[in-house]
């Protein structure tokens, strides 16, 4: 192994655990929602008892206060949607208050130069989701802690399957990392609004317009296009979470930190426009994790509540 590579090693095996993304979203308020609508959705045609058994658990949440806020007006079927779509963005809601758990969002792998393999793995979000599952489906365990877990589940589910949540950048540009695309900075075209790539994933799904609207419109989207696929049959909840990480590190290595998104910038001022295929494709992408991540959540809730 020649010396640069050795030095390169060394670095990463420092900097994969110690510098984990800084205050990394995955999706936008959008993305989520439309993950949590989706979830109802395909829990309300399949197994209409376990929606029922999920919205009772809802109800005990120790936040309710500030989902009651955001449901003003609303009641029913139409209440139930949105609660959904509002506990899945939940945990990004309460970032920096007792609730807050950082390292839950993400479970990152280093990508790096051709021809280096790095396993180091920074995050927990693989233990949150067991953690919460577990919790979820304890009909022991308190209402208020059942509640909270399901919007976890929600949420860590739709975070992994962003595929800068599974995987972030490393090279000699970024010696210490991009922090999954948080430091690195990009445009989406040419003389665009600079923001960084972790951002310019996260809101790849959004439409123009206020959250609710705009969120209405891009379910009605997804669920055209991304019909409920067959449910897996014996997997365990760790091994589908396993499986959805392995996507969202693939996705990253192969279309996230491939091609112009190599030029992202340390520096704001010189941050290098994306190609218009770079968007599209990272475009039609967005849609389709955001589409699996609330069918597939749909699937393990299911399971979680089945005996009650």
């Amino acid at each position: 192994m020649t010396p640069w590579r050795q030095r390169l090693l060394a670095a990463a095996s420092l900097l994969a655990c110690a510098l984990p993304p800084a205050a990394a979203l995955a999706w936008d308020n959008q993305g989520h929602m439309a993950t949590g609508a989706i979830a109802y959705d395909d829990l309300k045609r399949d197994d209409p008892r376990a929606l029922a058994r999920l919205l009772r658990i809802a109800a005990a949440h120790p936040d309710r206060a500030r989902l009651d806020a955001r449901l003003a007006g609303l009641s029913g079927e139409a209440r139930d949607r949105r609660l959904f779509e509002w506990l899945a963005r939940w945990p990004d809601d309460v970032r920096d208050t007792p609730y807050d758990h950082p390292d839950w969002h993400y479970a990152v792998k280093l990508v790096p130069p051709a021809g280096v393999v790095l396993t180091f793995t920074a995050g927990q979000a693989r233990q949150a989701f067991d953690r919460n599952m577990t919790t979820l489906a304890n009909r022991a365990a308190p209402a208020a802690d059942r509640a909270v877990a399901l919007a976890w589940v929600l949420h860590v589910a739709g975070d992994i399957h962003q595929p800068l949540h599974a995987g972030h950048g490393f090279s000699w540009r970024f010696l210490k990392t991009d922090r999954a695309g948080t430091i690195g900075y990009v445009r989406a075209t040419p003389g665009g609004r600079v923001r960084s790539l972790h951002e310019f994933w996260d809101e790849v799904v959004d439409g123009p317009g206020p959250v609710v609207p705009a969120t209405d419109a891009l379910v009605a989207r997804l669920e055209a296009r991304y019909p409920r696929p067959a449910p897996p049959t014996s997997a365990t909840y760790d091994a589908l979470f396993r499986g959805w990480m392995a996507e969202s590190y693939d996705l990253a290595k192969t279309v996230a930190y491939r091609g112009p998104a190599l030029a992202e910038s340390p520096n704001p001022a010189t941050a290098p426009a994306l190609t218009p295929a770079y968007v599209a494709v990272a475009r039609a992408l967005g849609d389709r994790r955001v589409a699996q991540a609330g069918h597939r959540t749909a699937e393990v809730l299911k399971r979680a509540v089945a005996k009650g």
